[in-house]
């Protein structure tokens, strides 16, 4: 019995696509079909609304944590940074080959007026409340100190970024400081035990999403030199210390918001265990989305 086969043109490779020549490139009288631009959500994402309306919601959970109201020149000077300050270090030249970093390119020059925008609204507001300026002054030294080679480790002069582990706390503290203590420090509420409790927690459940960005970026990390959690102890001790920052978070918030903090560790964790790391991707922007996730919370259960 003779066993038949499909003619060679059957099984030389896929079909080239409608309109398209058999190269994959297009056809006579075809326009090649630009990339699609990101959705709503995405756009907020991309354009660092979203993380910086969350940074500013976080300035009104403090408040509430303390019982007082929240300052809107304040949160209005935290989004105004956290925008600027974001947007500048995402125009940087990248060659992961994701979406966004490609949007960003084609939109250079309208990002760059953006973050000047912004850089430049944060003067006044500086001028009316203090203590930004005193917030901005002490991010903007940690800033600069965390990119400059000044530290001597292994021979080798090296930025703070650089060194083992130093990513996380770091960068979680310059965020405590923003989104915490300056709205506390305005409200006259740095003795207040739970003002401390909440940045705590911050740090913790927090530091969750700060880790997901780095287990996106290991491959680059390591090229650069910069040794994070998943480039020292991999990717599977990482995950498990980010659930258990989580944990220990999620505990330390009933001192303040029990219910809330529970919910914010829980999406935190979440997001961390649908992630995985794809050449190219980025994970989904929910975790930009934290602050406002918790603000949210804290107003539905008063």
């Amino acid at each position: 019995m003779t066993v038949q086969t499909e003619a060679p043109d059957r099984i030389a490779g896929p079909r080239p696509v409608p309109g398209t020549r058999a190269t994959g490139q297009p056809g006579p009288g075809r326009v090649p079909e630009r990339p699609s631009g990101p959705g709503l959500f995405r756009f907020l994402a991309w354009t660092n609304v979203l993380i910086g309306a969350s940074a500013a919601a976080f300035t009104w959970v403090t408040a509430l944590a303390v019982d007082l109201p929240g300052d809107p020149l304040v949160a209005a000077f935290v989004f105004l940074f956290v925008v600027a300050t974001h947007t500048r270090d995402r125009l940087q030249p990248t060659h992961d080959g994701s979406r966004r970093a490609a949007w960003m390119a084609r939109r250079r020059r309208p990002l760059i007026w953006w973050t000047a925008g912004c850089t430049a609204a944060l003067l006044p507001l500086a001028v009316l409340r203090p203590w930004c300026a005193a917030a901005l002054a002490t991010v903007g030294v940690m800033g600069w100190f965390y990119a400059v080679p000044l530290v001597r480790w292994r021979g080798l002069r090296r930025a703070p970024r650089q060194l083992p582990c130093v990513k996380l706390p770091y960068t979680m503290i310059g965020w405590a400081l923003i989104a915490v203590v300056l709205p506390a420090a305005q409200l006259g509420a740095l003795d207040d035990p739970r003002v401390w409790w909440l940045a705590l927690a911050g740090v913790l459940i927090g530091g969750v999403t700060t880790l997901v960005n780095d287990l996106r970026d290991v491959a680059a990390d390591r090229r650069d030199g910069s040794l994070t959690l998943p480039v020292v102890i991999g990717e599977g001790r990482t995950r498990a210390l980010a659930h258990t920052m989580a944990l220990c978070g999620a505990l330390v918030g009933q001192l303040v918001f029990p219910g809330p903090v529970l919910l914010w560790a829980l999406f935190n964790s979440t997001i961390l265990s649908r992630y995985r790391p794809r050449p190219g991707e980025h994970p989904a922007p929910w975790g930009d989305a934290q602050g406002l996730v918790l603000l949210g919370a804290v107003l539905l259960t008063r």
